[in-house]
């Protein structure tokens, strides 16, 4: 299995990946999954990012863990109680598959239409784009060891990009197009 903790330059074959397993989750929730959403930076053609796929699920009620939990263990994904980031439901691929990250949040939450405006955005602003992924290898230069240091470095980039997606998003009217599964 290949090393996850690194930046990858873009793979095309990630969007494939997606496809793949959103597939399975969509046969295996059905009508459960208001929308099934490739997020984060492997969703965006020509970022380069670490090789983990990030699923969005959106589900009508976060709380009814019970209609999903055992659906997505079935396909291999072990839930994370242990998350401390309330607004989702967290899973994970199990050992030794392609790293996955399943993020389960309520339709039409905060977390929710951030996660899909800040993904539309920088598909749509190929500098702020490139800023991000530069900011992404010297912060993974200077981390390497420190895995929350790299995640908490990101904020203040990821901050200034929303508060730009947020200003686009007024401008032109943005609501999230269709599911991508």
């Amino acid at each position: 299995m290949e090393d996850q903790w690194r930046i990858a330059a873009h793979n095309p074959l990630w969007h494939d990946m997606f496809r793949e397993t959103a597939e399975k989750l969509r046969e295996a929730l059905g009508d459960i999954a208001l929308r099934i959403d490739h997020i984060g930076s492997t969703s965006i053609s020509g970022l380069d990012a670490k090789p983990i796929i990030d699923i969005q699920i959106s589900v009508s009620r976060l709380g009814e863990l019970v209609g999903y939990k055992s659906r997505l263990e079935q396909l291999g994904f072990v839930y994370r109680e242990d998350n401390p980031d309330l607004s989702k439901r967290y899973f994970r691929e199990a050992p030794g598959n392609c790293r996955t990250h399943i993020h389960v949040r309520q339709s039409g939450s905060f977390s929710e239409q951030m996660n899909l405006l800040f993904r539309d955005y920088l598909r749509q602003h190929p500098a702020d784009c490139l800023r991000y992924g530069q900011e992404k290898h010297r912060l993974m230069e200077q981390y390497k060891h420190e895995r929350m240091k790299y995640v908490e470095g990101k904020g203040p980039i990821v901050w200034d990009i929303l508060h730009k997606a947020h200003l686009w998003s007024q401008d032109i009217g943005w609501q999230p197009g269709e599911t991508d599964k």
